[in-house]
C-alpha cells in the first residue's frame, strides 16, 4: 500500500503537482493556523502590553532597556549565522529573570517561532542555486510559480536569516512587555533622540494592543447581532473549513472599517492633546522626573560594554564576522 501511495504521489505528474500544492500553499498556512489555535486575537493583545511587575528588568533604567534591542539588533548584522544563534541564546536570560508564565511562555514562543518557520520554508522555495539540491523538484505544471522545488541550500540559508528575526522579536519584546509608553518618551528624551521618535515609540507601544482590543470588540459585536465566527472543530473537515473562511473574507469589511473610523478618530484625539501640551514647540522637552541609577543598573551597563567588546573582537578577527561584510 505504500509502495502504491509513494508511486501515485511522486512518480506521476499528478502526483506530483499535488504535492508541490501542497509545499507551495498549504504547508505556509499551519504557521497561521497554530498562530490563532495557541494565541489568538486576545493572546496577542496581552503580549503586546507593558506588564507592570516587580522584577530585575522593570527595574532598570528605561534608557538601557531602550538601547537594548538596538545593540543586539546591529550586533545580529554583523555577526555570522553560528554566532547568531547564541546571541539568541543570551536574549533569552532576560526572560529568565522576568520568570513569565508558562501560557505567556507558550504565546511567545508561537509568536516568535511561526514568522522564523514560514521564513525557513519560503528561502527553500525560492532561494535556490544553478548546482543546488532539491529535496523535491517541481514538475512542469508549477513553472508559473518561479522555483524549481525545495532546496536544500534555501532552507539553510533560511535558517541564518530566521536566527536574526528571532533574536531581533526576543529582544524587542523584552522592552515592550516591561517598560510602559511614558518611560519610552523620557528615555527617548534623555538619550537626545527626536522628539517625534519617542513619540512615535510610544505610540506603537500603547496603541498596537489597542488595535487588538478594538478587533476583539468588533467581532464580538457582531457575534451578538448574529455573525458566526466559530473555527472549525477540526481543521481536515473541509467543509467547515472552507465555511469559515467564506464567512472570514465576508466580513472583512464588517471588520475593518469600524477598526479604521476609531483609529483615525484616536489619531484626532491624540493630535489634539499632543497640541495642548505644546509638543513640538521647543527643540529640547524638560521634565521633572529624575531617574537614579542603581546596582542592577550598573551591572546591567558593566555587561554591555563587555559585550560589546566581545562582538567587535569577534568581527575584527574574522572568527564570527558575517560574510560577505
Amino acid at each position: 500500500m505504500w509502495d502504491t501511495l509513494h508511486h501515485a504521489l511522486f512518480d506521476t505528474l499528478a502526483g506530483q503537482t499535488v504535492v508541490a500544492y501542497a509545499i507551495t500553499f498549504l504547508v505556509p498556512l499551519i504557521g497561521p493556523a497554530v498562530f490563532l489555535r495557541f494565541v489568538g486575537l486576545k493572546g496577542l493583545r496581552n503580549v503586546l502590553s507593558y506588564e507592570a511587575a516587580d522584577t530585575p528588568i522593570h527595574r532598570l533604567d528605561p534608557r538601557i532597556k531602550l538601547l537594548y534591542p538596538v545593540v543586539i539588533g546591529v550586533a545580529s548584522v554583523f555577526l555570522s549565522w553560528g554566532w547568531v544563534y547564541v546571541l539568541f541564546g543570551l536574549t533569552l536570560i532576560p526572560w529568565v529573570l522576568l520568570r513569565p508564565s508558562l501560557v505567556r511562555v507558550r504565546v511567545l514562543t508561537t509568536i516568535v517561532l511561526s514568522p522564523a518557520l514560514l521564513s525557513i520554508w519560503s528561502q527553500g522555495l525560492y532561494y535556490t542555486t544553478p548546482n543546488d539540491h532539491l529535496l523535491f523538484a517541481f514538475p512542469v505544471t508549477m513553472a508559473w510559480v518561479g522555483t524549481a522545488g525545495l532546496s536544500t541550500a534555501g532552507l539553510i540559508y533560511g535558517a541564518h536569516e530566521a536566527g536574526r528575526l528571532l533574536v531581533t522579536a526576543s529582544a524587542g519584546l523584552v522592552l515592550v512587555m516591561t517598560t510602559g509608553p511614558s518611560d519610552v518618551v523620557w528615555a527617548t528624551t534623555k538619550l537626545f533622540a527626536p522628539q517625534r521618535l519617542g513619540l512615535a515609540l510610544s505610540v506603537g507601544v500603547r496603541f498596537l494592543p489597542q488595535v487588538f482590543e478594538r478587533l476583539a470588540t468588533v467581532m464580538h459585536a457582531a457575534e451578538v447581532r448574529g455573525y458566526d465566527f466559530t473555527r472549525p472543530s477540526r481543521w481536515w473537515r473541509m467543509r467547515e473549513t472552507v465555511g469559515y473562511g467564506r464567512r472570514m473574507v465576508r466580513a472583512l469589511p464588517l471588520l475593518t472599517v469600524p477598526i479604521l473610523v476609531g483609529s483615525l478618530r484616536g489619531c484626532a484625539q491624540m493630535a489634539l492633546v499632543a497640541d495642548s501640551r505644546a509638543f513640538g514647540v521647543n527643540r529640547r522637552r524638560t521634565t521633572y522626573r529624575e531617574v537614579r541609577w542603581n546596582r542592577g543598573d550598573r551591572v546591567a551597563v558593566g555587561l554591555a560594554m563587555l559585550f560589546v567588546v566581545g562582538v567587535l573582537a569577534l568581527v575584527t578577527t574574522g572568527i564570527g564576522v558575517r560574510h560577505g561584510l
